[in-house]
């Protein structure tokens, strides 16, 4: 600065400074061509400082990225592997099903499990309690507590189309799916090929649950013994209502996969995906109005005995004369004269098509009682569908 200063004639002389205009200006000059190169030099080390910044924060953003992405292939890669996994699991649950019930159904001439004698206890303890040919599969050994016997047309009710279902998943879902579960192509293919069997299987299944539940409460204390006799982690109820739970499964599996494949940028798997969940929406659509018909108050017919439910809607019945009573839940929407002056009332009523069965019902008007009321029904061999509306 002072060589600066000096170079353009500011310089003291025996304590005093000699002053030039010309000096001062250039002097003035010299300090705002100082300062400039300062502030450059202030404003290049910011930038050096913003731009390390910058190089850290990419850094940064593309770690995260990195991250996430690595997050969701773990998601995609476990409900994959969960998906495949429950399979297994749930057709070993159907063969423990099978294998511990369907043998209560067989013919007593055929079979030991349900004598009402009580029988005696073998001999040698370390034989097993079912080797036994005459004991009493619900009795307990160290209690001498016996169930009453269950009827095994009840027990056949109960299973429903049980076994029917086992042999499916075990031949048909758990191969395809072995083979599918790492293309997203071949899992929509899979599963909207099966839409049919699976809504015709597990509707059959779904309409007979009430039946079911309700043998399961009359005879509570024979399955209870079965299941601590048996050794058996669940009692039957909750093991007959695993397959109305696996549609459940796979509707969240395959919305996660959806989901997964989208976050991961996979458009085409994200797509494969949503294709297979709505085919699977469709058979849990059908499945819960199933089990809404298999509620129906008054059937004195087996609903799941009827075939696949092909049609169902809304109808208007008419009743002449002395057939106009009807529930106080029904809702009567007019009343004339026909031709013959008989009093014709008309009423709401909904209707099933079955492949074996036309069914009439009601529906009550209470908010607490949305159940379907059987009104009537006809065989479908050489019927109209009229003749009963």
């Amino acid at each position: 600065m002072e060589l600066i200063k000096s170079g353009f004639g500011l310089h003291k002389h025996k304590n005093q400074e000699i002053l030039n205009p010309t000096s001062i200006l250039m002097a003035q000059i010299a300090d705002h061509f100082i300062s400039d190169l300062q502030i450059d030099v202030k404003k290049k080390e910011d930038y050096v400082e913003t731009s390390e910044k910058g190089k850290i924060n990419i850094g940064n953003h593309e770690a995260m990225n990195a991250l996430m992405k690595s997050k969701y292939e773990n998601t995609y890669t476990r409900l994959l592997s969960e998906l495949l996994e429950t399979e297994r699991k749930y057709v070993q649950d159907l063969e423990e099903v099978c294998s511990t019930y369907l043998p209560l159904a067989i013919d007593p001439a055929k079979r030991s499990s349900l004598l009402i004698d009580r029988p005696r206890v073998a001999s040698c303890v370390a034989r097993r309690l079912h080797s036994c040919p005459t004991i009493n599969q619900s009795y307990n050994q160290h209690t001498g507590e016996s169930g009453p016997p269950v009827d095994r047309r009840q027990i056949c009710e109960m299973l429903g189309n049980v076994e029917d279902i086992k042999d499916y998943h075990k031949k048909v879902m758990l191969p395809k799916l072995e083979k599918a579960w790492t293309n997203s192509n071949l899992m929509r293919d899979l599963f909207e090929c099966e839409k049919s069997k699976l809504s015709i299987k597990y509707g059959r299944y779904c309409i007979n649950t009430e039946r079911s539940s309700s043998i399961i409460a009359e005879n509570l204390q024979f399955f209870s013994l079965l299941q601590t006799t048996r050794g058996l982690q669940l009692r039957v109820d909750a093991q007959l209502i695993k397959p109305v739970q696996r549609i459940t499964r796979y509707h969240m599996f395959l919305s996660g996969l959806a989901k997964a494949s989208a976050d991961l940028g996979i458009d085409e798997a994200s797509a494969d995906y949503s294709a297979a969940l709505d085919a699977i929406l469709a058979v849990a659509d059908h499945t819960n109005t199933m089990m809404w018909v298999g509620k129906m108050e008054g059937c004195p017919i087996r609903l799941c005995s009827q075939g696949h439910l092909l049609k169902h809607g809304k109808v208007l019945s008419r009743k002449v004369d002395g057939n106009l009573a009807v529930p106080s839940s029904s809702v009567l929407i007019s009343l004339y004269r026909n031709a013959h002056n008989q009093i014709v009332g008309i009423w709401p009523c909904h209707i099933l098509l079955f492949q074996q069965a036309v069914v009439l019902c009601r529906i009550g008007d209470h908010t607490e009682n949305l159940n379907l009321q059987y009104v009537k029904h006809v065989w479908r061999v050489k019927k109209r569908i009229g003749k009963i509306i």
